[in-house]
């Protein structure tokens, strides 16, 4: 099972958003009672459950924007996305960890470009912006966990 102390380390690492990382990890009965493997599936599907969330909320843009491209775009790098997370979550339970850094990776890059097309609207929505960011935070959480805890390879753990 994965310790108080152990969240903190995955929290404190260089490239997590440490805020929304102590705020999804904080400890309750669920967290308490999964292992490293566990926890990066349990972030999967909250990031999955976020991706869909943004998802219904993009396609309420689309009768109220001049900028549908965008919108389309975004729509389908949330479709890729929700693809990605259930291929990683398959991926983690046969231990497949480059093809979940593959998938989860691929989540966080298409929020990055989603948000890059978002950013030349006008008006710029800033919360879908935001809700973006939360998503690739998610993606990169998930990353360093595989990374530095289960796989316990990459060099950018150290920090």
């Amino acid at each position: 099972m994965v310790t108080k102390g152990e969240i903190e380390s995955i929290c404190n690492k260089k490239y997590v958003d440490s805020t929304l990382c102590f705020e999804v990890l904080k400890p309750n009965p669920t967290i308490a009672k999964l292992d490293f493997t566990g926890l990066a599936n349990f972030l999967i599907n909250y990031t999955s459950r976020n991706v869909s969330d943004v998802l219904k909320e993009i396609k309420l843009y689309e009768g109220n924007t001049t900028d549908l491209q965008t919108i389309k775009l975004c729509e389908e790098l949330y479709d890729l996305s929700l693809f990605s997370d259930d291929h990683a979550l398959k991926a983690l339970a046969a231990r497949d960890y480059d093809s979940v850094n593959f998938k989860v990776g691929g989540t966080l890059e298409n929020m990055v470009t989603c948000n890059e097309e978002l950013s030349t609207m006008k008006p710029v929505p800033q919360s879908l912006i935001a809700k973006n960011n939360v998503i690739k935070n998610l993606s990169g959480i998930v990353l360093t966990i595989l990374e530095c805890f289960i796989r316990k390879g990459s060099r950018l753990c150290s920090h």
